[in-house]
């Protein structure tokens, strides 16, 4: 019967095109539809695929998000109606504090009505999250909400020594226990934006993606885990910050991380970002959720500020996506990119694979100026190697530049010419992956470096059936 009714309204509404209530303003003046093409989404296969999930989905708030994301896509505000049914059927039966605090949110950001902020204010108040709550109240009494910046303290580098012999790349090392709480990021752990795999974060199943199947292996072992969903993120004079702990703006997040069609938008310029992607966008939930460990995407300039910061405050730091790990070399911190774990009794131990490098020792190093989408990540290497050198670490090293994916034979073109054994990479497809593997079996004195490679079913391979030639991006090298 439910299912009846529900049919006769949706085709009176598209037939009819009858007006509905002016729901989900807020967004109106973001582009959703360029939004998913900076993440390498085609828009029309995207589109298509909703409605086959839409039919698929199994609860209401897999319901309610895949209607919102396809209002949005399509630009069809008449689908939010059935999104805002299905928002408030989850939030009257969530148990979970956050969880209904983040629902009744979200319905406040889709119909920004006094008394919808006011529910929101109150769910965060119950859920022990003033700051959250004060925030709603704010917009209800139509105050303006005060933000804070707090500024990034540089620190102090390592003074690397002017004459060295070698550089030992891999050598930092990052327990966990079952006595440790890592939290992560939300998107390809337990939600899929690409994949329409829109469960609450907080249902406690994990995504089939390496990330989530990493996860799982960890938690297999004891290992506590915490989703961090449902960031704030605020815009400020065109760039948008999250916050730390305390509600001070101090991370640059890339709008490619917020513009996307399942952020609630509360205000102009004030975002919830559910799908949370990066290191920056989960601080706050991290410090507040007394983390020993996290684990996200460091793909930023604010992602590196952030995994400073928490390791400044003993939290120790795995970015399992690092372009921007590079940024940290020499400032001691407690960080691994892209680092294989094993398990030692007990315990997962993710990087602690240390390559000696000679200095006149020919290094060659993948590279790429490409804009084609995931081709970003085989600049990686050169990045580290870059920063090496800024810091008066110069080795004898060889740049390998590619333009399109599969031509890692470039790679081993210039190793071969140069007679070097060792290659500096990104293992991201099949191609790398058998051609890296069929070098480092040529010799055992061959070794790899491993960037960008850990969120790659190929890269994460590698690791581990090569675990004594390869190492990973460590900011901590060795230098004497």
């Amino acid at each position: 019967m439910k299912k009846s009714w529900f049919l006769i309204i949706f085709v009176l509404i598209i037939v009819s095109g009858c007006s509905t209530p002016e729901w989900d303003n807020n967004a109106d003046i973001y582009n959703f539809t360029s939004g998913i093409a900076e993440r390498g989404i085609d828009a029309a296969e995207f589109a298509t695929g909703i409605d086959a999930a839409i039919k698929a989905s199994r609860n209401n708030i897999e319901r309610a998000e895949l209607l919102l994301v396809m209002s949005r896509v399509k630009n069809d505000n008449s689908l939010v109606f059935f999104a805002m049914d299905f928002y408030h059927k989850a939030a009257e039966d969530a148990e979970n504090k956050e969880e209904k605090a983040i629902l009744l949110e979200t319905i406040a950001s889709i119909e920004s009505s006094r008394y919808n902020h006011l529910r929101a204010a109150e769910a965060w108040r119950r859920a022990g999250n003033k700051q959250r709550a004060l925030m709603h109240f704010n917009i209800a009494s139509g105050r303006k909400n005060e933000w804070q910046h707090s500024a990034i303290d540089p620190g102090i580098s390592t003074a690397y020594p002017a004459s060295f012999s070698q550089a030992i790349i891999g050598n930092t090392r990052i327990e966990l226990s079952k006595d440790d709480l890592l939290v992560s990021q939300a998107d390809m752990v337990a939600r899929n934006l690409k994949e329409l795999a829109l469960a609450s974060p907080f249902s406690e199943n994990l995504e089939e993606s390496v990330e989530g199947a990493a996860i799982k292996e960890l938690e297999a072992q004891g290992l506590k885990h915490e989703i961090a969903a449902g960031s704030v993120i605020k815009e400020v004079d065109g760039i948008w910050y999250a916050m730390n702990e305390e509600g001070a703006l101090m991370f640059e997040v890339p709008a490619s991380n917020v513009i996307i069609p399942t952020t609630r938008f509360l205000e102009n310029g004030i975002a919830v970002v559910v799908d949370t992607s990066s290191i920056g966008m989960i601080v706050g939930q991290a410090v507040q959720k007394n983390a020993t460990a996290v684990i996200g995407n460091c793909d930023s300039q604010g992602d590196a500020d952030a995994a400073r910061y928490l390791s400044l405050k003993g939290i120790k730091v795995i970015c399992s996506s690092d372009r921007h790990v590079p940024l940290l070399i020499g400032k001691n911190t407690n960080v691994v990119g892209s680092a294989a774990f094993t398990i030692e009794n007990g315990k997962a131990v993710f990087g602690n694979s240390p390559i000696t490098i000679s200095r006149n020792e020919p290094v060659i190093v993948m590279d790429t100026v490409s804009r084609i989408y995931g081709m970003e990540y085989y600049d990686t290497a050169a990045r580290y190697f870059s920063e090496l050198e800024k810091r008066g670490v110069k080795l004898d090293y060889f740049i390998a530049e590619v333009d399109d994916f599969n031509q890692m034979s470039r790679v081993m073109k210039r190793a071969k010419e140069k007679g070097s054994n060792v290659i500096a990479v990104a293992v991201i497809n099949s191609d790398d992956y058998n051609q890296v593997k069929a070098w480092l079996e040529k010799d055992p004195m061959h070794k790899a470096i491993l960037f960008a490679s850990e969120n790659s079913p190929y890269g994460y391979k590698i690791a581990r059936e090569f675990r004594s030639q390869t190492s990973f991006d460590d900011p901590n090298p060795v230098v004497k």
